[in-house]
Formats: C-alpha cells, structure tokens, sequence
C-alpha cells in the first residue's frame, strides 16, 4: 500500500468514478467526499463542499487533493475551490490536481487570449469557461502546489493510455479525450509531481 491518504472530491461524477477505480487500482489510500447519503460507503465523508467546515473537516489528515468537482451553474465549483483552497491552508497541504476545461488554456491562434475568448472557441455559452477561469486566478493567487487538468471535449469510451498533453495550450488539432483517460492522467500528474502550478491541456 502507498503511503499516501488523500482527499477526492467529487468520485460520483463521469471523471471522479475513473479518478477513484484507478486509486483503488495503485492501492492509493484516499477518502471520499461525497454530498448525499446514497453516495455514502466506507471510507467516505459526507458533507457539502460550499460549506466551509465540512470541507475542514474532510480534509483532517490527508496529504493532498484531488478535485473533480464540475461546474453546476451556480457557482459550486468557484466556492468549492474558495474552501478547498482554505483547507488546505490551515492544514498546510500543498498538493492539489483538479479538473478544468480546455477552454481555459491559451489559444495557439490568438496566444494573448484564452480558448474561450478566441477564434478557437465553438461554444455559444460561456458560463462554465468562465467559472474555470476564477478558480484559475483563485490558484494562481496561493502557493499551493497546483495543477489543473484540462480536457477537451470529454466522450464516453473505453481508456486508450495514450494522449497527448501540453502545458497551457491544448495539443494541436486536439477534439476529444475519454473521462478515462483523463482520469488515468490526473492521477498520474498527481502520484508523479507533474505539472505543478500549469494548466495541461489534454486530447488524443
């Protein structure tokens, strides 16, 4: 068993549930935050992640953190993180991988912009784009040893092992990577140091 007890927040979701299977895979020790009583089983923590004492109170005893929480509309992501952040620095924990969006990386095309802002972008809608782009300057503004994951558009199928990532930009001509592969690769990043404080594009 590693000697490593870390705090994933948000296993049920389409990243989080890969994110966990592969935990449990490495024999990672971790514990799981969770918001419903039907999510619950051992090892988990309920609570509610826009509260800050639930979130100080899940965090009693971990090493690190991963995030996968996603953005909902009503600013549970940005306050999520808020408190995260918070946790983490009474606790004085450093290490941190969460999920983002690929929107939030530089744009190749218009590098002065985000892919969200520039002509990359293919979305009518950018609520959850920039969402990302708070929690990202919440991030920037902590030492805290950080990365961000960010993926292209997610697709529901079977884990391939091989994609292509790049630090603040996303792999040219890159349209799509699996929630496991993704999952696979925030693990890794986190297990292995990788990235701290980027943005990591991700795509086939």
């Amino acid at each position: 068993m590693i000697k490593i007890k870390l705090l994933l927040i948000g296993p049920t979701g389409k990243t989080g549930q890969f994110i966990e299977r592969y935990l449990e895979e490495k024999q990672v020790g971790f514990k799981r935050f969770v918001r419903s009583e039907e999510q619950m089983r051992p090892g988990s923590y309920l609570g509610d992640v826009r509260i800050q004492q639930d979130v100080s109170d899940a965090m009693a005893g971990v090493t690190g953190v991963i995030s996968a929480l996603n953005t909902e509309g009503n600013g549970t992501l940005e306050s999520g993180v808020n408190n995260i952040i918070a946790a983490m620095k009474q606790y004085q924990i450093r290490r941190l991988v969460t999920i983002g969006t690929a929107g939030i990386l530089q744009s190749e095309l218009e590098p002065h912009l985000l892919r969200y802002q520039s002509i990359e972008n293919k979305r009518i809608h950018h609520v959850a784009a920039q969402e990302h782009e708070r929690v990202y300057e919440q991030l920037l503004e902590t030492e805290l040893d950080w990365t961000i994951i960010c993926p292209t558009k997610l697709v529901q199928e079977d884990k391939k092992g091989e994609y292509r990532v790049r630090e603040n930009v996303l792999p040219t001509g890159g349209t799509a990577i699996s929630f496991a592969d993704t999952a696979e690769f925030a693990v890794t990043a986190y297990l292995n140091g990788l990235h701290i404080r980027e943005r990591v594009g991700i795509a086939y």
